[in-house]
């Protein structure tokens, strides 16, 4: 357990972090994970359920939905929020067959504007 223990620790030195502190976040959480400028959680339901989640949220928080577009396997829902800042959802069905939303708010991404977000439509999951 010791070694396990120091290679996390030299990762984390060399890497500066990102990566590995996604990746810490992610068992913290417990299943959401901020990678790439991306908040990601992984639910036990349907894409379609997701979709429409995403669309009810957009109405309630008036986050305007700039394009739709769909398939049976993911979704992507692109909206502005009232400052401007794009929003970009995209829905799919992971490894372990499970609903998957990945969030994006601005073009790098801005994790804690992110994070909101998804505690928002957690609500209506």
């Amino acid at each position: 357990m010791k070694f396990k223990t120091a290679i996390a620790t030299v990762l984390l030195l060399l890497s500066g972090g990102c990566t590995v502190v996604g990746v810490g976040t992610a068992s913290a959480i417990g299943g959401t994970y901020y990678v790439t400028g991306e908040i990601r959680a992984s639910y036990p339901v349907s894409i379609y359920h997701l979709y429409r989640v995403t669309l009810y949220t957009f109405k309630v928080e008036n986050i305007k939905v700039i394009s739709v577009s769909n398939t049976k396997d993911d979704a992507d829902i692109m909206g502005e929020l009232d400052d401007g800042e794009k929003v970009s959802i995209h829905i799919y069905y992971d490894k372990e067959e499970q609903g998957t939303l990945g969030i994006r708010i601005g073009s790098i991404g801005d994790e804690r504007r992110s994070r909101a977000l998804l505690k928002k439509m957690e609500r209506y999951i």
